[in-house]
């Protein structure tokens, strides 16, 4: 009997039972995210430093991989029929641990620079100071131009890190963490498994997108419940996709 076919709402079905069954461990994880991302954007607002939340969002989506790695594991307990603990979320227990913390350098790295080219092609069109996103972006045709460039660019940047960054972790993780591969296998196993589900893969990056940004921009609270969501689903993904097939 063939496996059934990878279905990206058979996996965010997975991910919200997931959470479901570890609500009190999960909250009280990805809390701590919402808390942070808070914080950045209340003093980013304070300052008139509107269009700045703007990389910082993006740039989530680079390290994204990384905060799913607590995610992982507790997924591989639940399915064991075990109960998951906190330190569990935040316990490496690979013995693959260099590789870990080596794709954890590599995704830092990106975001590092995908941060740096935004505040650096915001200063060519902004300059140093600060600019709240008010009613002069759409009246002033200047400042409308500007921004158009600057979404533009640097959103390009943001593209191209992202991706590189979804190729790198999507698959390595939890090859590193459940199969104890090391990171150069890890890591071309990852590459070589997106391009061969490249419309799923696809369909699934931009399913993350979607609903990321959707919380981040329009109901950041929600990140305590759609962060955990997408990183067991993640599990899922990785199952369909790499063991069941």
């Amino acid at each position: 009997m063939n496996p059934p076919t990878p279905s990206i709402k058979n996996w965010l079905a997975f991910g919200w039972l997931s959470f479901l069954k570890t609500k009190t461990i999960s909250v009280l994880f990805s809390s701590f995210f919402c808390v942070v991302a808070a914080l950045l954007y209340w003093l980013l607002l304070r300052v008139d430093a509107d269009l700045i939340i703007f990389p910082f969002i993006a740039g989530f989506f680079i390290v994204a991989p990384i905060l799913i790695i607590g995610f992982q594991q507790v997924a591989s307990i639940l399915e064991k029929k075990h109960t998951p603990k906190f330190k569990d979320l935040i316990a490496f227990n690979s013995p693959k641990d260099k590789g870990l913390w080596f794709l954890i350098f590599i995704l830092s790295l990106c975001y590092f620079i995908w941060i740096t080219d935004a505040l650096v092609i915001y200063g060519l069109y902004f300059g140093i100071e600060p600019l709240p996103l008010d009613q002069a972006f759409i009246t002033e045709p200047a400042l409308r131009e500007s921004l158009f460039w600057f979404l533009l660019y640097s959103g390009l940047i943001g593209w191209i890190t992202a991706v590189i960054g979804f190729l790198l972790g999507v698959f390595s993780i939890p090859l590193i963490i459940h199969q104890q591969l090391n990171f150069v296998d890890a890591v071309s196993i990852s590459v070589i498994t997106v391009f061969q589900h490249k419309w799923l893969m696809l369909k699934w990056a931009l399913t993350l997108v979607t609903i990321t940004s959707l919380t981040l921009v329009v109901a950041l609270p929600l990140l305590i419940i759609v962060f955990p969501v997408l990183g067991y689903a993640s599990y899922a993904v990785y199952v369909d996709i790499l063991v069941k097939n």
